[in-house]
């Protein structure tokens, strides 16, 4: 009679300790799905990249809201920082953490500290766009300008002419130039902004080789002047913009390179 209760006992427990075990490894799935969900990058939004012809240097990193709560983002030059999605058409910066620790569940009312800089984002700006920074020692007067990446396609070689001066663009593949193209590229107006008229776009193939001679034209000079003279290849994996600013130092334009790849996980436009 006793060996049988010990019996009845035993299955008791074995029974229980399957159902125990399914219920933390469910309750542990769910915890660890919610921080995942809640710190994903954004698929659609702003990108932000630093554009200094005058090498001024630009605060990073900041924060920047996040759902209800606030994430660093580090804004440099070259590569754009991750998305960053607007709210109500803004998108605000702090130096630090805004949000104590532990009040983004509170139901109090958290008075937050005045933003640093505050970008206003255009309303034709898409889904998936960026922000060129040109810093000023002032951060608050940091200026902004805006492309929508739909416009400057992967595995693409771009120019933006964000000077004054009038540029010609000479591209060839074969050895004996007789390809060659001449492209100009006119001067950035503020009230039109990067557009047709400033930009000169190649999309290729994979691996494309292009010779290329980038020149300007000064005012009153009978002759271009050479910006730059080099090959590019073109890549499958992401399209380079390189924009033509004038260099307040030398008095004339300079290049600066952006590498515009897709975010992780973001569908293809």
């Amino acid at each position: 009679m006793k060996f049988f209760s010990i019996l009845l006992v035993c299955a008791a427990i074995a029974a229980f300790m399957p159902v125990q075990a399914q219920g933390r490894r469910a309750r542990a799935a769910a915890s660890s799905s919610l921080p995942a969900a809640e710190n994903a990058a954004p698929k659609t939004g702003i990108r932000f990249v630093v554009c200094s012809p005058a090498n001024i240097d630009f605060p990073s990193p900041l924060y920047v809201r996040s759902g209800k709560e606030f994430k660093a983002i580090h804004i440099g030059a070259r590569t754009p920082s991750p998305r960053v999605r607007p709210v109500n058409g803004v998108v605000e910066f702090w130096a630090e953490n805004p949000m104590p620790k532990g009040e983004a569940d509170s139901k109090k009312v958290v008075k937050l500290p005045p933003p640093v800089f505050t970008v206003n984002i255009p309303a034709n700006t898409g889904n998936k766009a960026v922000c060129i920074l040109s810093p000023n020692k002032e951060v608050k007067k940091t200026a902004t300008l805006f492309f929508n990446e739909k416009d400057f396609p992967r595995k693409g070689m771009h120019v933006v002419n964000l000077s004054s001066y009038p540029l010609t663009l000479t591209t060839w593949e074969k050895a004996d130039f007789s390809d060659k193209v001449e492209s100009k590229i006119g001067v950035y107006r503020r009230e039109n902004g990067i557009c047709d008229d400033n930009s000169w776009k190649f999309v290729g193939k994979k691996s494309q080789q292009v010779s290329f001679i980038l020149s300007y034209q000064e005012k009153n000079s009978p002759t271009p002047k050479r910006i730059k003279a080099s090959t590019f290849v073109v890549s499958d994996r992401q399209s380079v913009v390189n924009l033509v600013v004038k260099d307040p130092g030398l008095n004339r334009p300079k290049l600066i390179t952006i590498q515009l790849a897709d975010s992780a996980g973001a569908p293809e436009e």
